[in-house]
């Protein structure tokens, strides 16, 4: 089964994928459907996963929410505090008979949660749109830093600004979510979502084609 390849300028071969599960069964069939498609390291440590993470630099992280010496949660908390690891994509899953908690890892910074049972299709397609979307996230941020004038906003100021849920929407902007994605994690509509972007854009003053988002991504570091 081969990942879609909808961005034919990125070598997904060349793209470094980490596991960390203590689950032997899980880890054999992840190595199976990734290993041609993809360069993958393993581990059945958070600790080793975090060591491995600063020194390969992983394109996406594939963590198990349950693992021996931690939790998934755990590792991501540590991975989003680190100013060097914590734009990495982050996929959590569980086990089948494992607990899950989905709003908690999504909470936390994850990019993506499956839960069990999850089809090899749902894995592959999940990893190549945070891939994708990491690679344009990064390719866009560049861009803006050499190309585009934002506003001088302290971090502070965007705190002041704007409410706790709109600040929020503003950091799911910066990860790459659209107004579907965000109403579908919310449980609220799309409606919702584009009147809480209005007010965002509203109290940050911002104007101009696509400012939101060229903004939210421009500060996605200071907002994280």
């Amino acid at each position: 089964m081969n990942a879609p390849n909808n961005d034919p300028g990125l070598n997904y071969a060349t793209q470094r994928i980490l596991l960390v599960t203590a689950d032997a069964g899980m880890a054999r069939k992840i190595r199976q459907l990734l290993t041609e498609q993809y360069t993958l390291l393993s581990t059945s440590s958070i600790t080793e996963g975090i060591g491995l993470a600063h020194q390969h630099h992983p394109d996406l992280i594939l963590c198990d929410a349950i693992v021996q010496d931690a939790t998934g949660y755990q590792f991501l908390i540590t991975l989003r505090n680190d100013s060097v690891l914590k734009p990495i994509p982050f996929i959590l899953f569980s086990r089948p008979n494992m607990p899950a908690n989905m709003r908690k890892g999504m909470n936390l910074g994850a990019d993506d949660y499956l839960v069990a049972p999850f089809t090899g299709e749902e894995l592959l397609k999940s990893i190549h749109s945070r891939i994708s979307r990491f690679h344009h996230i990064r390719d866009t941020r560049n861009y803006i830093k050499e190309n585009v004038m934002l506003p001088e906003v302290s971090t502070l100021a965007i705190n002041d600004r704007l409410s706790k849920t709109e600040a929020k929407i503003l950091s799911m902007i910066a990860r790459g979510m659209s107004s579907r994605d965000i109403a579908s994690y919310k449980c609220i509509s799309v409606r919702t979502v584009d009147n809480h972007r209005h007010n965002i854009t509203k109290k940050l003053q911002l104007s101009g084609p696509n400012a939101l988002v060229k903004f939210a991504i421009g500060y996605a570091g200071a907002m994280r």
